[in-house]
């Protein structure tokens, strides 16, 4: 199991021996490009899309947190402060599971997200949870990473999770704030999705490429016509992470724009999984 916080950002430390986290009208605000998975570039409503099978992934999990089994199906819960969207399927509970946090867009919801992942969580077998921002736009640096450690260690206790398999996601505004968080913990996630979002919010905050943990595969998203968050952002970030030798793929909605496309999360998911067997 995690026995260390996750790492914040040095200006905004959020371990329980720091200081107060920063007052919100100084958080970072990572909601400037709005956008949702209901298609549109506007962050209301759900899709219900389905995003299909990536196919068998059928090697066995090797690290299981040991949790005591929580419930099946679809439901919200909260852990703290925190709010939060999951979805378990049953055959999750038969052996340590696979678990994607997934992070929503501004002005979006946990729940909004964990329904575009819910058919791919049914036929692949792993956990979804889907994290909502306390200030309910964008991301920050403080509580929010506080309740997002706080929300794994519930997990892992709840279900047993299988620990080198945990995956970080993020969309919009979710997604730059997973690309700083993520490889600032790339010990705790064993792998980081990404749907049009720019790495360079990690790289202004120093995350990238001194401040993580070490590679795991890393899967961009992206619509090639997104003229909220350019595509440029994923071709730069792909040429980064890989020449620094990460596992890296992008994945091209051609002719996309910056709406949340769920047709990235099944060759995404193929991806990290194969790159961690």
């Amino acid at each position: 199991m995690r026995t260390l916080p996750l790492l914040c950002l040095p200006l905004t430390a959020c371990t329980p021996d720091s200081a107060e986290p920063l007052p919100r009208d100084q958080w970072p605000d990572l909601s400037e490009d709005t956008g949702d998975p209901s298609g549109a570039d506007s962050d209301d409503g759900d899709s219900g899309v389905d995003p299909g099978d990536s196919g068998e992934d059928t090697d066995e999990p090797t690290n299981g947190s040991g949790g005591s089994g929580g419930p099946t199906g679809t439901g919200t819960a909260s852990v703290g402060s925190v709010t939060y969207a999951y979805h378990v399927p049953s055959c999750a509970l038969t052996s340590p599971a696979p678990v994607l946090f997934t992070q929503h867009g501004q002005g979006g919801t946990g729940a909004s997200m964990v329904s575009q992942w819910q058919a791919l969580a049914d036929a692949e077998c792993f956990i979804v949870i889907g994290q909502g921002s306390q200030s309910g736009n964008g991301w920050n640096f403080n509580s929010d990473v506080e309740g997002l450690g706080a929300l794994v260690d519930e997990v892992d206790s709840l279900w047993d999770v299988d620990t080198d398999r945990r995956v970080l996601h993020g969309y919009s505004a979710g997604a730059h704030w997973s690309y700083v968080v993520g490889l600032a913990n790339s010990d705790v996630f064993g792998g980081l999705v990404v749907y049009a979002g720019a790495m360079s919010y990690a790289e202004s905050y120093d995350v990238w490429p001194n401040g993580t943990k070490g590679p795991i595969p890393v899967a961009i998203g992206h619509g090639t016509d997104d003229t909220v968050v350019s595509y440029g952002f994923a071709q730069q970030a792909e040429a980064e992470l890989s020449g620094a030798g990460w596992p890296v793929e992008l994945w091209s909605a051609a002719g996309g724009s910056h709406a949340y496309d769920p047709a990235h999360q099944a060759p995404a998911w193929a991806f990290v999984m194969d790159s961690l067997d």
